[in-house]
């Protein structure tokens, strides 16, 4: 059976014959294209498994066969009736009838991929109070919705969720608004990947969809394989940054610091309580509620760590909060990273006499920062780090959450 073409369809289609007629796709069984004067629809003809009972032997049997319209060409095109129509197709080889499954979606029941999303942040995102709802809202704004909105969630397929991750993947540079940003890349595309897949899953799972299948489900395959970052700081390096850390003052100069310090998070410190901080214990006690995890995390500080704290506690303890760093009496965590990061990078330039280069990640305090490089320290630097008596490096590693750390810097090893 010859392959259907756009341009032979195209050519049938401004010649309608007199009767209407149906054109094989001759790609997919069962596929084809209705004709007729003023008229080209798509349909599909199949069976599904299942609704012919159960044979002798226990298999099940497939039942009378049912034709599904997907919608007229040209507004759908060949490639995405061939898409939809193996959707279709696996779906009825999975038991599940597409024709029940278009009927539900044609409802109110809210089933095309905008409102599904809508419910998903609403009764799924926010009901458990998910940190991360930023990320699925942007996710879900703007690189899904934009592209797959109106796609009913019973009929998505692979092949649009593949044209999803590809333009998400094309970076679209900073506008020239003051709140315009950059979109797309590869992290990006990552990002909104999971969040489908994760948004599927939950409509599958909340019987919000009659498809069993989610067609997100192994496309991480398609994405280029992620990098563990392993840059850090050379012992010169460290040196620098911990003088220029100096020059800039409170609230950033201290907080750069014990990033160097301790290896937290910038936004670690930005967002840390006075209550966090146990100068007898020499801790710094992070809750879960305040930590990207469900258990709380335990960072030992170091004597020159405490001798910082112990300042801060002295000189700006602010009247109106507890937040350690902060612009506002300590009502607010530390904000202004974009600038306070061109002012850190100026100060480094000075003492190191190297030409500036733009701010990594644009400032952002919950991005990886060059300090830490990652989790895991690479051994020779960390061990210079550890030697360095010019900032009074003397790490101590006390709990279990630092086990890793501890290794790579050739401490004690962790309490039990």
């Amino acid at each position: 059976m010859p392959k259907l073409t756009d341009a032979a369809l195209r050519a049938v289609v401004k010649n309608p014959p007199k009767n209407r007629r149906d054109l094989a796709d001759g790609t997919v069984a069962g596929l084809m294209v209705r004709v007729g004067p003023g008229s080209a629809t798509w349909s599909l003809k199949l069976r599904v498994v299942g609704e012919g009972g159960i044979s002798k032997r226990g298999h099940k049997k497939k039942g009378k066969e049912q034709r599904v319209s997907l919608g007229e060409y040209p507004a759908l095109s060949i490639e995405r009736a061939r898409a939809l129509a193996n959707t279709f197709v696996d779906q009825a080889n999975g038991g599940v009838s597409p024709a029940a499954a278009l009927e539900r979606a044609a409802t109110a029941d809210g089933l095309t991929v905008k409102a599904l999303s809508e419910k998903f942040l609403g009764d799924y995102v926010r009901m458990k109070e998910l940190r991360a709802l930023g990320k699925y809202e942007t996710a879900l704004r703007v690189h899904v919705v934009p592209q797959i909105g109106d796609v009913l969630a019973d009929a998505l397929s692979r092949e649009q969720v593949r044209g999803v991750i590809k333009k998400t993947m094309i970076r679209v540079p900073r506008g020239n608004g003051s709140r315009d940003r950059p979109r797309g890349g590869k992290e990006a595309a990552r990002t909104a990947l999971g969040v489908l897949r994760k948004m599927i899953s939950w409509g599958i799972d909340e019987d919000q969809l009659t498809r069993k299948d989610n067609p997100v489900s192994g496309m991480e395959k398609n994405l280029p394989k992620k990098k563990r970052g392993d840059r850090v700081l050379s012992l010169e390096e460290a040196r620098v940054a911990w003088r220029a850390a100096g020059a800039l003052g409170y609230p950033f100069g201290p907080t750069y610091r014990l990033i160097l310090l301790t290896g937290c998070r910038p936004g670690e410190w930005a967002r840390c309580q006075w209550p966090f901080v146990d100068l007898k214990q020499t801790l710094l006690v992070l809750p879960a509620s305040a930590y990207k995890s469900d258990h709380v995390h335990v960072v030992p500080l170091v004597p020159r760590a405490v001798r910082i704290l112990e300042e801060v506690l002295s000189h700006h303890r602010g009247c109106d909060g507890e937040y350690l760093f902060s612009g506002t009496q300590g009502r607010r965590p530390l904000a202004g990273w974009s600038k306070a990061q061109a002012r850190m990078m100026r100060a480094i330039c000075a003492e190191s006499g190297q030409r500036a280069r733009p701010a990594p990640n644009g400032g952002d305090p919950d991005r990886r920062n060059p300090g830490r490089g990652g989790r895991a320290a690479d051994q020779e630097s960390a061990r210079a780090f550890r030697r360095d008596r010019d900032c009074d490096l003397q790490p101590l590693w006390l709990c279990e959450g630092n086990a890793r750390r501890a290794r790579a810097m050739g401490g004690g090893a962790a309490c039990r």
